[in-house]
């Protein structure tokens, strides 16, 4: 089910806050039957989270602020700081595409996360992130260790 929260304008202006808006409208309407596209318009630019139905498949979300676009994949990791650049605007695009299709594995640990997510072109982006004090603390080979999930597509047609 989608809903898309939009006003008329966005909050922020420029050319990303309307490609990303454009991009969360796309993927509303893809997406209708497979997720939940939250747009909200907050004074500082666009607010997107993506929800899927399907419990094994992984959220993410966006933040425009107009002049950055902070994209959120993972618990912790997973976070990408995009200029409003046509490249970055492309690399959000393959990268919401890429959760979409169920691309994505995570590993957990106290306070950490490892993301990676295989792009349309079959390079891997990967990002780890910490929280607090306690995720910045030594953890010898948590990477091997914790839990690792590979999370679901949000439709099982192709």
């Amino acid at each position: 089910m989608s809903n898309t929260n939009s006003q008329d304008a966005p909050g922020g202006s420029g050319p990303a806050t309307a490609a990303t808006l454009g991009l969360a409208t796309r993927l509303a309407h893809e997406l209708a039957d497979a997720a939940e596209v939250k747009i909200e318009n907050p004074k500082w630019g666009l607010s997107v989270t993506i929800t899927p139905t399907n419990p094994n498949a992984r959220a993410f979300g966006w933040a425009d602020f107009g002049d950055e676009i902070v994209l959120q994949v993972g618990e912790y990791g997973g976070r990408w700081e995009l200029c409003p650049a046509p490249e970055d605007l492309a690399f959000l695009d393959d990268m919401a595409r890429s959760v979409v299709a169920g691309r994505v594995r995570e590993v957990l640990a106290r306070k950490r996360s490892l993301i990676e997510v295989v792009m349309p072109d079959g390079s891997v982006e990967t990002h780890t992130g910490y929280e607090g004090l306690t995720g910045c603390l030594p953890l010898p080979a948590w990477r091997r260790r914790s839990r690792s999930v590979q999370y679901a597509p949000y439709s099982s047609s192709p």
